[in-house]
């Protein structure tokens, strides 16, 4: 199939107006609009002038009023050239040929020096850089347009910063407004933290002995579910909660305030508890000094040892240093295989003798064939539009430096060429999108017949008894897809750069159970040709899952609590950690 591109030829100043000229390949852009779009799509800023001659354009942007008569703002912008779909304008290879520069020694050593090829290329980029200082000279207030393949999406970007922006003035009654609110907030934290503690540690000097409780808690989950619920509903069948007083604190995100009858009752039953369940990061519990009798028990909500966490991250962004808190007091965490239990160890700071390989809890259901049967069946109900088709599951990971940030780029997806594979293999896609993810998935109308959005579905395990090919990238959902010994294609169009910024505990290009295509030509060719290197598979299962049963819920609780009932009788005394 012909390709049809748009190609940055040129790219150069004239005062604050910014001249992009190029080409079109296999294109008619004569009634076309030339845009730059920032990657998280709120912004779409239409160039102040396009000519066209034939394939070539010239687009001029004036940067003091491109925003609605305002300068364009802080951000990576692509350009975008408009018609039915949306072309994203590419850098003319020369622009990236190292050869074709006249650069010194010293230049051409801190060339060489850079690990990545984007980092090769945004060295050569880099001359292209336009920076505007106030006053000709400021080293503090300037305004930097460089041009550079950005790590997020392996796309040529125009990287916008405005450094020394003076913040808005503010009035006296305003400023005081926000000084009483910064004493409120301050004292009020102090307020918090001390009641919180007291109720703790008061907690705690009340329940000396085992008070035959359990506590599920998570700062990221509402309700119980995930790993929670299999080990709850395995304490049911076993009698459990005839035994022990079963207690749940969950709030949906860490941001979220706790309601003001959990604000007390939450450190009570820490204090109280002999069994604290965490399934992520609660930040709250790593500041406490629980009691020796005490088992903290982490069933972290991903399966395997996929993308670095916790002290795993020592050294980079956003990850913990040598003397955090984090993670340290878990009792015990439970894990896949012993193929995690190094990892693990590492992750959280504890010992390798701590984490237990007994299987993942909400792995169960994968090996139930009574469950398999009933959700199949009541998911062709609710999504009926797969009757009789190929399912494909594009279940991606979010680009961008946390929940605020996300976001995933849809314009590295052909949908064109997605819907002519569907249409020519009888096939569905099913778009099941990280709930991090801001920018909304616009499936073009005519397209509606072949992709649907699922990310409103609450449970991704379940879509997954139905899905014949899993596309994705970093997402840890590759373990339990394992499961089903079903092919995989890895769309890693950021492969190098992810590496780089997020790390993996294993080689990806060794570690993933199928192929890795990094642009979607090769994507849509894996797809024709059916080269998933589904051998892979087999393998990758097997390392990963040591127990293929259905019974890693039984043999978590077994293990917790047999454990335990050698303790059960015996009159343990107030032993603090």
């Amino acid at each position: 199939m012909v390709s049809s591109k748009i190609i940055i030829d040129e790219i150069y100043w004239d005062r604050i107006q910014l001249f992009i000229s190029g080409h079109a390949e296999n294109l008619d852009i004569s009634r076309s609009n030339f845009i730059l779009r920032n990657l998280m799509e709120t912004k779409a800023l239409p160039a102040n002038e396009t000519q066209t001659n034939g394939s070539d354009f010239l687009c001029r942007f004036d940067v003091a009023i491109l925003d609605d008569g305002w300068y364009l703002p802080s951000g990576q912008y692509l350009l975008v050239n408009q018609q039915e779909l949306d072309y994203i304008a590419q850098i003319n290879p020369k622009f990236l040929d190292s050869k074709l520069y006249v650069l010194t020694e010293e230049q051409l050593e801190k060339y060489e020096e850079k690990e990545t090829k984007n980092g090769k290329n945004n060295y050569l980029l880099n001359r292209y850089t336009e920076v505007f200082r106030q006053g000709g000279n400021s080293k503090k207030k300037k305004y930097t347009v460089k041009p550079k393949i950005s790590e997020e999406v392996n796309e040529f970007v125009l990287d916008v910063k405005f450094d020394g922006v003076p913040k808005p003035r503010k009035s006296a009654l305003s400023k005081r407004i926000k000084a009483v609110k910064k004493r409120y907030n301050k004292v009020s934290f102090k307020t918090r933290s001390f009641f919180f503690h007291s109720i703790f540690k008061g907690s705690k000097m009340m329940h000396t002995k085992k008070s035959n409780s359990v506590l599920f808690t998570s700062d990221s989950r509402e309700s119980m579910s995930g790993n929670f619920e299999f080990v709850y509903n395995e304490m049911l069948q076993q009698g459990l909660d005839k035994e022990y007083k079963i207690h749940q604190v969950f709030k949906p995100n860490i941001t979220e305030r706790r309601s003001f009858i959990d604000k007390f009752r939450f450190p009570y039953l820490l204090g109280k508890s002999d069994y604290i369940f965490v399934d992520d990061f609660h930040p709250l519990i790593y500041q406490l000094n629980f009691k020796n009798i005490q088992e903290i028990i982490q069933v972290w909500h991903a399966v395997g040892a996929f993308k670095t966490v916790g002290f795993s991250r020592t050294g980079k962004q956003g990850g913990p240093f040598f003397d955090s808190k984090n993670h340290r007091n878990y009792t015990k965490v439970y894990v896949s295989s012993e193929t995690d239990v190094p990892f693990y160890a590492e992750a959280f700071g504890i010992k390798e003798e701590s984490v237990i390989p007994t299987g993942v809890p909400r792995t169960d259901i994968f090996f139930d064939k009574e469950y398999e049967k009933n959700i199949v069946e009541k998911i062709k109900t609710e999504l009926p539009f797969i009757e009789g088709k190929k399912v494909i599951l594009f279940a991606p990971t979010f680009r961008g430096n946390g929940h605020r940030t996300a976001h995933y780029p849809f314009f590295k997806i052909d949908f064109e060429r997605f819907a002519r594979y569907c249409e020519e293999n009888n096939a569905v896609v099913l778009f099941k999108m990280h709930p991090f993810i801001k920018n909304e998935l616009n499936i073009p109308e005519k397209y509606e017949d072949y992709f649907f959005d699922v990310s409103d579905v609450r449970e991704v395990n379940d879509i997954l008894f139905i899905t014949d090919l899993l596309i994705s990238d970093y997402s840890s959902l590759i373990y339990e897809f394992a499961v089903f010994k079903r092919p995989m294609l890895f769309y890693a169009f950021d492969l190098e750069d992810y590496i780089t910024s997020r790390d993996f505990y294993e080689p990806y290009e060794t570690f993933v159970p199928g192929k890795i295509v990094e642009t979607f030509d090769d994507l849509i060719i894996a797809l024709k040709e059916e080269d998933f290197e589904q051998e892979k598979v087999p393998k990758f299962l097997d390392k990963h899952f040591k127990y293929q049963d259905g019974k890693s819920s039984e043999r978590l609780v077994d293990h917790l609590f047999s454990e335990q009932a050698e303790e059960k009788n015996k009159d343990v005394g107030e032993i603090y950690g």
